[in-house]
This record gives structure tokens, sequence and C-alpha cells, in this order.
């Protein structure tokens, strides 16, 4: 069986100012471990990063933040630092 026939080549994407709660809502809904940040340059989307389900539990749900709050931008700006 070729690769090509189990793997998923569409990507998840996300906005800067989407929550975490909706990140982990689209990973369980297409069966992704991560999804791509991006966000709008002068009219061209470009990717800004990626979060993964370790991001959400190390980085939110283990320090208990307000997972309907915290944008996935706020990881992205966290990792930046």
């Amino acid at each position: 069986m070729p690769i090509e026939d189990i793997c998923n080549r569409e990507a998840v994407l996300l906005q800067r100012d989407d929550t975490v709660l909706e990140a982990a809502k689209l990973m369980r809904q297409h069966h992704v471990k991560d999804v791509q940040v991006i966000e709008n340059r002068d009219g061209e989307m470009v990717a800004v990063g990626i979060i993964t389900d370790h991001d959400l539990v190390v980085e939110i749900m283990a320090p208990e933040l307000d997972y309907m709050v915290i944008t996935v931008g706020d990881i992205i700006d966290l990792h930046a630092v």
C-alpha cells in the first residue's frame, strides 16, 4: 500500500487570534497532532508557527490556564522569546 493512501496531505490552519480551544477541537476533528498558524501580511497569508498537542498540554493544561481566552498567537509569541 502506498504511503499516499494513508497520509493526510491537507494542513489544518488557524489564525493567530484563534483560541487554543479551537486548535484542540480542530486537531481532534482532523485526527492530527498539530496545526499551522497563519497571519495576513499585506494581503498574503503567511505561516508564522505550528502548535502541537504537546504545546497545549504543557503550556495550557498543566498550568491550568484559561483555554477559552489564550490564543494560538500567544503560544507562538511565548516560543519566540
